[in-house]
């Protein structure tokens, strides 16, 4: 598991050289497109939600009316502004599929005829285990959340060494599934059914737990982090500009370069051999 892990981490420390190199900085400018947009529409259908509140003398069924629009733009922006992540990796997915399928042909020379209807399946793929993913996360947190739960009833904790095994527990969990993911683009290459995937994971969890623990969080509390900003730098609009400027190149950059890494540490691992 710690050769792994090591390997994991070896993998972004030679995949910055490698996407600078072969020029895959092009492949930054379509997230970064795709986060701006989902993130002005998420402060959108929030600024809308407020304009849609009950005047006082509405009546009965204006009131309904108003109620009903306001928690449709509610509900938008809640899916957008906190999901933000989920969504943009479900809209670059072709995008990974292919920086993968390029990043292996450089290293090995192996090479991939290119066919709509191959990365229909790589798409459908990847949606089906970002779902089964983010159900199976949950449900380890949920499970975690209730042991530790049982656990303090029992055996009392203090509330630092509480909260440390709950953030250390939840993160793993979440740097785990993140690389899952990544991996799995090599794997439906490789013509590797989803057991075969997620026993090749399990068994090199390591690594998994490694490309997550760089990726989550730089991406993952991303747009937690911007919320936030946004709330507290109201008077201060041009820092703010900036910032969103900078987060939209991290935001970019790391699931491009996480992709890299992944496809770089398979093949040291796995031995991606020239056909």
């Amino acid at each position: 598991m710690w050769k792994d892990f090591k390997i994991g981490l070896n993998a972004y420390l030679k995949a910055i050289p490698f996407v600078l190199k072969n020029g895959f900085w092009m492949y930054f400018i379509i997230p970064i497109i795709i986060f701006i947009f989902i993130y002005y529409l998420g402060f959108y259908f929030k600024d809308m939600q407020q304009l849609y509140k009950a005047p006082d003398d509405a009546g009965f069924f204006k009131s309904i009316y108003y109620f009903f629009i306001s928690g449709i733009f509610l509900l938008l922006s809640f899916t957008f502004l906190n999901f933000i992540r989920y969504i943009i990796i479900i809209l670059i997915s072709p995008l990974l599929s292919i920086v993968s399928e390029r990043t292996e042909r450089i290293l090995t020379g192996n090479k991939y005829t290119y066919s709509l209807s191959q990365l229909i399946k790589d798409v459908k793929r990847a949606l089906n285990l970002i779902i089964r993913n983010i159900v199976w996360e949950m449900s380890l947190v949920v499970l975690v959340l209730i042991t530790l739960k049982i656990i303090n009833i029992y055996y009392p904790m203090n509330d630092l060494l509480n909260s440390t095994f709950r953030i250390v527990a939840v993160e793993c969990i979440a740097f785990y599934y993140y690389g899952f993911g990544f991996i799995d683009y090599i794997m439906e290459r490789l013509k590797m059914n989803h057991k075969q995937s997620i026993y090749f994971v399990r068994k090199h969890r390591g690594l998994a737990i490694a490309l997550g623990l760089v990726f989550t969080p730089l991406f993952h509390y991303s747009n937690s982090y911007l919320f936030f900003l946004k709330e507290h730098l109201e008077n201060e609009s041009d820092l703010f500009i900036l910032i969103l400027i900078a987060s939209c190149i991290i935001i970019a950059i790391i699931p491009i370069l996480s992709m890299v890494a992944a496809t770089i540490a398979v093949f040291e691992i796995n031995g991606l051999k020239k056909k």
